[in-house]
């Protein structure tokens, strides 16, 4: 009985006590923001990731925070390509001139942050979608700040994967291989799964690993595609995205005759 008792006993002066609020900078920190997007990420609620990076742009303007300026980003760098693949260009082309904003900001305080580099990469990449005849100049861009970015750091798993997503995507006659993809999705995955806190509410993580299962699919190594599907469903039952549409499409198109 005493035993039962004694976490109460140890609890009831904090129960008896008034109600305290957590303060700004908990509720408003990097890492808040960090959950809320990796949950948005896992629900597929792109109404909600805009919310948190207007919740975030006017806590940067109360406190411009170099780590929250770093996971801002993060958010453009998810939000701008789904803009792109709904057709909403002019919001696109808007938000992706303030990432290169922020990113400059960054990078003028770090110079040397290889993820950060990395994104300055991608939102180059992302220049050649919204102005494909400047695709040329925007795609050397994209590829020397990668290149730049494995130089700072060359264990840098954020780097790796933008690499990897260069050969994924870039079209075969400007160097791209589906092949070339594999290893280095597969290497990205390991580098982020070997660092610690890397993988904890990461969305990037989880889309690098679903990014390594949808290359190795498009190669031909089914069963390695749907080991990684499964792997990701394991780390996140309700990832919406493989558990509704990627899993689903994998299993009906080789596995339904």
């Amino acid at each position: 009985m005493k035993r039962w008792l004694l976490p109460i006993l140890l609890l009831l002066p904090q129960m008896l006590s008034p109600l305290r609020l957590p303060a700004r900078e908990e509720r408003n920190s990097p890492e808040h923001y960090r959950k809320e997007i990796y949950q948005a990420y896992l629900d597929s609620r792109m109404d909600r990731w805009k919310m948190v990076m207007e919740e975030m742009e006017a806590e940067y303007r109360r406190d411009p925070d170099n780590g929250l300026l770093y996971e801002m980003c993060e958010a453009y760098y998810g939000y701008i390509p789904w803009c792109i693949s709904v057709k909403k260009k002019q919001e696109a082309e808007r938000l992706l001139g303030r990432a290169e904003e922020l990113i400059e900001i960054l990078l003028q305080k770090e110079s040397g942050n290889a993820r950060a580099t990395s994104l300055r990469g991608a939102f180059y990449g992302f220049r050649v979608g919204l102005e494909p005849l400047k695709a040329p100049f925007y795609g050397r861009k994209s590829y020397e700040a990668n290149e730049k970015a494995l130089e700072l750091d060359p264990e840098e798993p954020q780097a790796w994967m933008e690499k990897a997503n260069i050969a994924f995507y870039k079209p075969a006659i400007f160097g791209g291989s589906d092949r070339e993809a594999v290893p280095l999705y597969e290497k990205a995955v390991r580098l982020f799964e070997s660092i610690p806190g890397r993988t904890e509410n990461n969305w990037i993580y989880l889309n690098c690993l679903a990014g390594f299962g949808i290359a190795c699919e498009e190669t031909g190594e089914i069963t390695r595609a749907g080991e990684v599907y499964r792997k990701l469903l394991r780390l996140e039952p309700t990832f919406k995205w493989v558990r509704d549409e990627l899993y689903p499409e994998y299993l009906q198109k080789h596995f339904s005759r």
